[in-house]
């Protein structure tokens, strides 16, 4: 298999149920965002070097209340206000599982209005991250940026559904 050096959007979708959990100020969602060292649903493998370095950035993007996603992954890397469904309120990385875990809370707009309807329904919501990087012959994901968290349907890790 040849190697390429294209940088692509990587989306990858987690099959573990989401948690959900209610409190004053609506619906949260938490659970597993990524697993390392594991073939994912995708058929890519992440290790802890590659991704962790990204949590930093996206730390400061969470303690600014700013790191928001989408129900459903787009076909671009920015993400639309317009099409925002949650604000991800947390992200850790768990060592002795080699997992990231987070929380996301549902906001009062459109799509997140949606995405309670279906968690109130029964209806399992994964977490899936919208990424651009690479994915080398070996199966292993070279992460260039990771831009969000979306709520999606078919999650690529099977630990993802939240």
């Amino acid at each position: 298999m040849a190697k390429s050096n294209k940088v692509v959007m990587i989306l990858e979708r987690s099959v573990i149920k989401l948690n959900v959990n209610h409190d004053d100020k609506g619906v949260i969602l938490e659970g597993i965002f990524a697993q390392f060292g594991v073939v994912n649903n995708n058929d890519r493998i992440y290790e802890e070097a590659e991704y962790l370095p990204h949590l930093k950035y996206l730390q400061e993007k969470i303690n600014a209340k700013r790191l928001l996603g989408e129900l459903d992954h787009p076909e671009k890397f920015d993400i639309s206000l317009t099409k925002v469904s949650h604000v991800i309120e947390s992200l850790d990385y768990d060592k002795e599982k080699r997992q990231i875990v987070g929380r996301v809370r549902l906001l009062d707009t459109p799509p997140g209005r949606i995405a309670k309807e279906l968690v109130e329904s029964g209806v399992p919501i994964s977490i899936s991250s919208r990424a651009a990087g690479l994915v080398e012959s070996n199966k292993k994901v070279k992460i260039k940026r990771i831009f969000t968290y979306d709520l999606v349907a078919d999650p690529g890790f099977n630990e993802a559904v939240l």
